[in-house]
C-alpha cells in the first residue's frame, strides 16, 4: 500500500513538472536590433544591461533594462529636459529621483516617462520584448 502511495505521488510529481511554463513573448518585430529605437519606435528584445539609446524629441536619452524576471522587466529611462513626469497602466511599480525614472512592469503593463511610452509585451528565454512608442 506504501509503495502504491509513493508511487503515485511520484508520478503527479513528474506530470506536474511537464505542464507548459510561462506563454512565449510574441516575437518583436526589430528582433534584438536596439539601433532600430533611433526614432522611438521599435518593438526590441532586450536582455539585462541592454541600452537603448532614443531620440531627443521623447525627451528621454536613454532605457536601461535593469533586470528581467518571470513576466517582469525593471527598467531605468534618462529623462532629459527641463520637463520630468512618468505614470504606469495595469500593473506597475514606479518612482523617479531627478533625471531617472525606475520602474518595474508586469507582461501587459505600461510605462510613459515623458514623451515616450514602453510597453512589456512578454518575457522569454531572459529577454523583455519591448515596444517603445513616442507620445
Amino acid at each position: 500500500m506504501l509503495r502504491r502511495a509513493l508511487a503515485s505521488l511520484a508520478v503527479l510529481a513528474l506530470v506536474a513538472g511537464c505542464g507548459p511554463d510561462a506563454p512565449e513573448p510574441p516575437k518583436p518585430a526589430d528582433g534584438a536590433d536596439l539601433a532600430a529605437c533611433a526614432d522611438g519606435l521599435c518593438e526590441v528584445s532586450a536582455r539585462v544591461g541592454a541600452k537603448v539609446a532614443l531620440p531627443e524629441r521623447t525627451n528621454v536619452e536613454s532605457v536601461t533594462v535593469q533586470a528581467v524576471d518571470a513576466g517582469t522587466v525593471m527598467l531605468i529611462a534618462k529623462g532629459i529636459g527641463r520637463r520630468q513626469g512618468g505614470s504606469c497602466s495595469g500593473k506597475c511599480e514606479a518612482s523617479g529621483t531627478g533625471k531617472d525614472f525606475k520602474a518595474k512592469l508586469w507582461t501587459g503593463s505600461e510605462l510613459t516617462y515623458n514623451d515616450l511610452a514602453i510597453k512589456l509585451l512578454g518575457v522569454g528565454g531572459g529577454a523583455a520584448v519591448l515596444k517603445f512608442t513616442p507620445q
